[in-house]
């Protein structure tokens, strides 16, 4: 890993938690078997979930952020003013640009950073290369 990570992306990474790093291997496994040149690709898959060490969450806060999305940013933004788990829920649904925020300040490669991103959207939202893209989504779903 450290051969596909900068010394600040590796710094990010071990900042995650054991399930999200293991997601994270097997993502960028996938990935680098169907596109063995693309360290950027790889990188990628193995930053994706960064977002998420900005986050308080449990297994079932995390489910229930998964059964709510999407949601309308005026509700996200009540749900931040209330107390107790929803600002939490949130910060989770969020998490996609809090990494792309934390990928930018480590000086990621700009589709690292624009995935971290958009790895959520649906591919007619997608601004990044939709082949490499393609590929991402596809392990993304299958490392699950």
């Amino acid at each position: 890993m450290e051969q596909q990570l900068s010394k600040n992306e590796m710094e990010l990474w071990s900042a995650m938690g054991p399930a999200d790093q293991t997601h994270s291997i097997a993502v960028a496994r996938i990935v680098e078997h169907e596109l063995p040149k693309d360290k950027t690709a790889v990188a990628a898959a193995l930053m994706h979930d960064i977002g998420k060490i900005t986050t308080h969450s449990t297994l079932i806060l995390r489910v229930l952020a998964a059964l709510v999305q999407p949601v309308s940013r005026e509700r996200l933004n009540r749900w931040r003013s209330k107390e107790g788990w929803l600002p939490r829920l949130a910060e989770l649904i969020e998490y996609p640009q809090a990494g792309s925020c934390l990928l930018a300040k480590a000086g990621s490669d700009q589709f690292v950073v624009m995935w971290a991103a958009q790895h959520h959207l649906g591919p007619e939202a997608w601004t990044v290369d939709h082949v490499r893209a393609t590929v991402l989504r596809r392990a993304d779903n299958a490392a699950v």
